[in-house]
């Protein structure tokens, strides 16, 4: 699929999964949870991107707002909120903390497809490597994303989500990275990764399986969307595509539609849009 085709059917599934949220919510409501996380999803990329320099966007996007494709940002929403719709549907009574950590893991599940999926079509790239091309700690970027997102939509007034999200992302990318991802899991993970994956997968999927026998399952409304646009993601365009046993047991976690990853900073040489180069180790 070409650049600009993909890039239209991302637009239309903005539009569509728009429209199917305004089933649930009202529009006042609806738009204005999602121009604050658009916002915070840009403010979000841009500030990892430039401290970081440890991921960049190809230059085939057709625009950018400084260093971030605009749909990215316009796309980010939708990852959080559908993620919510799910966690809501799944776990009707967690809430706080609890919550946001469920909506972190579901949108990490999210980001395990989406990443190898991009990553192999030269949507964006990395510094180095990990699970099938994308460091562990870029998956978990969306995850700290949307954990900081799900607490202050669900706390403090909407507007606070512009300044908490990325600090959140921020904090946990610090912490986690030279606490634990500086020194292990770096590198290309192989087979190790996949296997992990799988698992992880196994276990969350008892755990859907448990809430449906309890009576909690998503309706249609809600995994429809997501379902298209795992669809749309799986066509994206370039050269190089998933193959062979590895990807497919990527493709087989969750999906849902085109983001961004974050990553923090150990040593980085500097690099452009268009170039990430591996770090000094």
């Amino acid at each position: 699929m070409p650049i600009r085709a993909f890039e239209l059917a991302c637009a239309l599934i903005i539009v569509a999964t728009l429209f199917t949220l305004s089933r649930r919510a009202p529009w006042r409501t609806l738009l204005g949870d999602y121009g604050a996380l658009a916002v915070a999803g840009w403010v979000g990329e841009e500030t990892c991107i430039l401290a970081y320099r440890f991921y960049a966007y190809a230059p085939s996007w057709d625009a950018h707002v400084d260093r971030v494709p605009i749909l990215v940002p316009l796309i980010w929403p939708l990852v959080v909120m559908s993620a919510r719709d799910v966690s809501r549907a799944l776990f009707p009574r967690a809430g706080g903390f609890a919550r946001a950590a469920i909506v972190g893991v579901i949108v990490c599940l999210d980001a395990s497809l989406v990443e190898v999926v991009a990553v192999r079509a030269e949507l964006w790239s990395w510094a180095e490597g990990g699970h099938l091309d994308v460091p562990l700690i870029g998956i978990l970027g969306w995850g700290y994303f949307a954990f900081g997102a799900d607490l202050a939509l669900s706390r403090l007034p909407r507007v606070s989500v512009i300044a908490l999200a990325p600090l959140t992302t921020h904090a946990l990318l610090l912490t986690t990275w030279w606490g634990f991802f500086r020194w292990v899991l770096r590198g290309d993970l192989g087979q190790a990764s996949l296997v992990g994956m799988v698992a992880i997968s196994a276990l969350l999927t008892a755990l859907v399986v448990r809430a449906r026998r309890a009576g909690d399952g998503i309706p249609l409304a809600v995994a429809g969307p997501r379902m298209i646009a795992a669809g749309a993601l799986l066509r994206a365009p370039g050269e190089r595509r998933p193959s062979g046993p590895r990807s497919l047991a990527a493709g087989g976690l969750r999906g849902n539609t085109v983001s961004c990853g974050h990553s923090p900073r150990g040593e980085w040489p500097q690099a452009g849009v268009s170039e990430v180069r591996p770090p000094q180790r």
